[in-house]
């Protein structure tokens, strides 16, 4: 089923708020009364978690009151205010969950007793809160019962989840001298009160308030704690194009899974659900709402379901399948992940072209993993396997590593390192054989003697195969993921080849005499691929010749490509590669894929 997204969230107000939200700095030689000592005594935000005490004595009262009360539930008999405290429970520091037992248990019992024959819970309000509250404390167990209120509640206009709605709103209220202690002080103060008149009757609709607007107040200041982070920049932010882009991708998943269409139908396949829950994942955690998260992991789970005894993920093309699986899975935190990565790392290193397959070190594909099976090496599937491998933990000194190199020099036209020479069949031209000969100016090819950028032809008849934009960026972070440094002559040949010929127009480096359109395949991996390898390297700017050949500019690649990908969104917040959809790029889905885990690089 295609889910219900809720309202923009979190950084669609962070970004005028965290622009509002400096520390305020004292000014040199300052005294009392003066303007710079006002500057300095203005109030700063706490950050962590906030509300602690005020939470854990709230939610101890309330269920003393349950118990000393005989009743049914934590809201006594209000199907409404036992949903807010429960959706309370679940998005506060403590994350109760239905593994707490009796603490919630009966609760969430007396919820589904009240559930109607339509899917509903009551009127908007409360069904909107059990919604919320069965998604965050249960999601697995409740999924029909949530799947079904949340289509009544869009028959009635209520798409919005509850509890993003309380945060979003208040932290459109925060400004300079206004953060989220400040705005949940009152309601601190309630709760202590409410706490402390142990033996007065518990107004439990507003201890059910008080508590949502508490745990808003945390959830709240974990986000700007997010937004502010050092370690991703001052440009950390979640724009709307990005959350644009996400409300596009979530629409076309069903359950968390993605499909594809073959002969009229739709079939869930492993691949693309795994690109496309890396790049639902693109979204920050502390931003998804409680559906969203349960809908990613239950697509995840699906993903490990798909994992076959061999540790691959797809008996067609499976490395390629188990890479994007394995980005997937890795990004996730459940205990059943760590067994599928090692299983899933025992399957690359067994599709690496080595001597468990009778390869030798003076095979050209020697070192190089390819599709699976007995198809040759390249250097798209080598980068993404090296980067599964490194994400199921491979120590950085395995010799599958050191195997790869020697693949890699191969695909570089660098001929200090470069020992391929040899005939290979032309792979456009039926019958064609081409006499290889590595070039010297830095770049890469997609394997030894192949480029889909074309040839150029020595004067001996021998062919250098070109150099070209995504395979070069694809060398650069091989090479890095590799363990090579920055310094490396390798490295620097391919930032060499990177620096002199920049561009975002286009995927450079193909022959003009195969024409325009050549000019845009794979224009979106490209712009994946070269995010990766930057982003990888540490590299912030790009040194590029300047204008009309005077010196050099510095150019913000992550900067460049966000404006660059922007500029291409599709007006429902998809991608997709009009100029040329070779390699699939005539599917918005890939393509949205490959521009969003891009945009993630580009903090």
């Amino acid at each position: 089923m295609n889910r219900i997204l809720g309202s923009a969230f979190g950084l669609f107000v962070l970004t005028p708020v965290l622009a509002s939200c400096q520390v305020p700095v004292a000014q040199p030689g300052a005294r009392p009364g003066d303007e710079g000592a006002a500057r300095a005594e203005a109030p700063t935000r706490s950050k962590g978690t906030i509300f602690k005490s005020e939470v854990d004595l709230l939610i101890g009262r309330v269920r003393d009151a349950a118990r000393n009360d005989g009743l049914p539930a934590l809201g006594g008999t209000s199907v409404a205010t036992t949903a807010k405290i429960l959706a309370a429970m679940g998005h506060c520091h403590r994350r109760y969950h239905t593994s707490d037992g009796p603490v919630v248990r009966p609760s969430l019992q007396f919820l589904i007793e009240h559930r109607q024959a339509d899917g509903s819970f009551g009127d908007a309000d409360a069904t909107a809160w059990v919604v919320e509250a069965l998604s965050v404390i249960d999601p697995d167990g409740y999924r029909d019962e949530v799947h079904e209120a949340q289509q009544w509640l869009q028959q009635h206009g209520r798409a919005e989840p509850v509890f993003r709605g309380e945060t979003t709103r208040l932290l459109a209220q925060v400004r300079a001298d206004v953060f989220p202690q400040q705005l949940g002080k009152d309601a601190a103060a309630q709760a202590q009160q409410l706490a402390a008149a142990a033996g007065a009757p518990l107004a439990r609709d507003e201890a059910a308030d008080v508590l949502v607007r508490l745990v808003a107040c945390q959830v709240a200041n974990k986000l700007l704690d997010a937004a502010q982070d050092p370690k991703q920049g001052a440009g950390a932010t979640y724009t709307p194009a990005q959350q644009k882009a996400f409300a596009w991708l979530w629409s076309q998943q069903h359950d968390g899974v993605f499909s594809v269409t073959m002969g009229g139908k739709s079939i869930q396949d492993a691949g693309l659900t795994g690109f496309g829950l890396l790049a639902l994942q693109t979204k920050p955690k502390a931003l998804r709402s409680a559906e969203e998260q349960a809908t990613i992991e239950q697509g995840l789970r699906w993903l490990l379901s798909q994992q076959r005894d061999d540790g691959s993920f797809s008996e067609q093309l499976p490395n390629y399948v188990t890479c994007v699986a394995t980005a997937a899975l890795s990004r996730w935190d459940d205990p059943a992940v760590k067994p599928a990565l090692q299983k899933a790392q025992r399957a690359i290193l067994a599709f690496q072209n080595a001597e468990s397959s009778g390869y030798q070190k003076s095979d050209r594909d020697y070192g190089s993993i390819g599709y699976g099976g007995s198809q040759r090496g390249d250097l798209s599937n080598t980068h993404f396997a090296l980067e599964a491998l490194k994400a199921t933990g491979l120590p950085a000194d395995h010799e599958a590593f050191a195997k790869a190199v020697v693949f890699l020099q191969r695909t570089q036209n660098l001929k200090s390192v470069n020992d391929f020479t040899g005939k290979v069949p032309d792979p456009e031209r039926d019958g064609v054989i081409l006499d290889s000969t590595p070039g010297d100016d830095g770049g890469a090819v997609y394997y030894p003697g192949d480029s889909a950028a074309g040839y150029i032809l020595q004067p001996d008849g021998k062919s250098v195969s070109r150099s070209y934009g995504s395979m070069t960026y694809a060398l650069l972070k091989s090479y890095t993921l590799a363990g090579l440094p920055g310094d490396d002559p390798r490295v620097q040949a391919a930032v060499k080849w990177i620096q002199a010929n920049w561009t975002l127009a286009m995927n450079p480096g193909s022959d003009p005499a195969l024409g325009e359109k050549v000019k845009y395949q794979g224009l979106y991996y490209y712009y994946m691929v070269l995010a990766q390898a930057l982003d990888l390297v540490g590299l912030k700017q790009v040194t590029v010749p300047g204008k009309d050949g005077d010196g050099t500019e510095q150019i913000d690649w992550r900067q460049a490509l966000r404006a660059q990908l922007e500029s291409q969104q599709q007006a429902d917040g998809s991608w997709v590669n009009g100029k040329n959809p070779r390699w699939m790029e005539g599917l918005p889905l890939l393509c949205t894929c490959y521009a969003m885990v891009a945009l993630e690089r580009c903090r």
